[in-house]
């Protein structure tokens, strides 16, 4: 891996993260208002809860993002590496078989939580990652990519992809590739994306 491998990514990152038109950000919770109705006596409500209860297992979300090791290396030696609890660490710009610094922590429901600037991202179901900036930055919550398969293309560029994985490769340009270690599953495809988009994040915020 070169050492400006990951150069043009930081670059359309600060574009994105400076320049990209604002999102409506998606609160937390769903408010919704509806009709007022009888209320049943107490004893049928709380019989019909009951059952309710029994007759409709508790659903489990998917994880957004499947937090599981993964090691990503050029020419045998890593330059980026996911753990269980979802912390990673990449070399950067720096050469490759150099010490990896710390980065972004990837968590199940969506969140990356950058390294410096109180900045965050979020991944949303459709694939849309948005950079969550802090209180008084404009735009809030810019559009920063969107994952669409194996290809994450990034907002402000005007090539059909900016990072993609093929098999267990995965290429930041022409004639710019890596390999992702083990065996590759369509998950961890989606995550080595995640955790490029969330590098190149990390890699364009200015301050500490």
């Amino acid at each position: 891996m070169r050492s400006a491998r990951f150069g043009l990514g930081f670059a359309l990152a600060s574009i994105a993260i400076g320049c990209a038109d604002s999102q409506p950000s998606v609160p937390s919770a769903a408010v919704t208002s509806a009709s007022a109705v009888a209320s049943p006596p107490a004893s049928s409500a709380a019989s019909s809860s009951a059952a309710s209860s029994s007759a409709a297992p508790s659903r489990v979300a998917a994880p957004l993002i499947d937090i599981q090791p993964l090691t990503i290396s050029f020419q045998g030696k890593p330059i980026a590496r996911l753990f269980a609890d979802g912390r990673t660490e990449s070399s950067g710009q720096n050469a490759p078989g150099t010490t990896l610094a710390p980065g972004p922590t990837l968590r199940a429901d969506g969140t990356i939580v950058m390294t410096k600037g109180g900045v965050r991202a979020r991944l949303d179901d459709q694939g849309n990652i948005y950079v969550i900036q802090p209180p008084g930055v404009s735009p809030p919550e810019p559009l920063f990519g969107r994952i669409n398969g194996d290809e994450l293309k990034l907002a402000k560029s005007d090539q059909p992809w900016s990072v993609r994985v093929r098999g267990n490769m995965i290429e930041f340009g022409k004639d710019n590739s890596s390999q992702i270690d083990g065996d590759v599953t369509p998950s961890m495809r989606h995550t080595a994306l995640v955790m490029a988009a969330a590098f190149y994040i990390d890699g364009a915020i200015a301050g500490p």
